[in-house]
């Protein structure tokens, strides 16, 4: 057996070295002890005196000589045991908490230009379409138009498909021509205007994955967040899709 072998057990290097050479020797005095397993006289009294609180060695007098001997192996065995009994004890707890956090919404707030570009570049890592409301006409208002154009360059080319309701205006009519690049595929962009007096959306909310994004459109806030939860993501694409759905309508007629 190495002294390797008795690290998993609780002990350091060393006290695993003097353990083994007291097993061999089957108890003995210090000098014996530490000429056994190489460590430094003062060292392995240190070391057997820590054992001996750990309860794994215990110690006598013989001929004035205060010796040492090694208690049964098996409390080392027994108390691996009583780690691995108590682990299994709180399991179910632990594993209630974290199925308590798995449903807890993580919440990301930014704030500023920069903090609202993040949240654009955020939704780049959809793996699937980008589903929400929006104001075209109010986006270049608070995001600069060279990043929109490059975003959008950006999101095309992955070949994200996006699809949106926007209220309806000359300027938001104009917005892919202005900032999608020429030639896009028509497929992966599907707006639907809807009236501006009714639904004049001030922030912009995108839902793709198990995250919700939402952005402010007023320059006076320039704040945002990203929610990131199945059961929201869920709830607020069945909405958007309720809306979808009646947008449709509304314009088939």
């Amino acid at each position: 057996m190495q002294a390797s072998d008795l690290l998993d057990f609780g002990l350091t290097k060393d006290e695993a070295c003097v353990y083994l050479a007291l097993l061999e020797l089957g108890g003995s005095y210090v000098s014996a002890i530490a000429k056994k397993s190489g460590i430094h006289r003062v060292v392995c009294y240190k070391i057997l005196d820590d054992l001996v609180g750990k309860g794994l060695v215990s110690s006598f007098l013989k001929n004035k000589v205060k010796h040492f001997a090694v208690e049964s192996p098996q409390i080392l065995v027994r108390r691996q045991q009583e780690k691995l009994d108590k682990a299994k004890k709180i399991l179910p707890e632990l594993l209630s908490i974290t199925n308590a956090l798995a449903y807890k919404p993580k919440i990301q707030y930014y704030e500023g230009l920069e903090g609202m570009k993040n949240i654009f570049e955020e939704t780049l890592t959809a793996q699937s379409e980008l589903l929400g409301y929006t104001n075209l006409e109010d986006i270049p208002k608070v995001i600069p138009e060279e990043f929109l154009r490059d975003y959008a360059k950006r999101k095309i080319a992955k070949g994200l498909k996006t699809r949106m309701l926007s209220p309806h205006t000359p300027r938001a009519l104009k917005y892919l021509e202005k900032y999608y690049p020429r030639g896009f595929d028509p497929n992966l962009v599907e707006i639907l205007f809807v009236n501006p007096r009714e639904f004049h959306f001030e922030y912009e909310i995108t839902i793709y994955g198990e995250k919700v994004a939402i952005l402010s459109l007023n320059s006076e806030e320039r704040m945002g967040l990203i929610i990131e939860s199945p059961i929201y993501a869920r709830t607020q694409r069945a909405v958007f899709q309720l809306a979808w759905l009646g947008a449709t309508s509304f314009v088939a007629k």
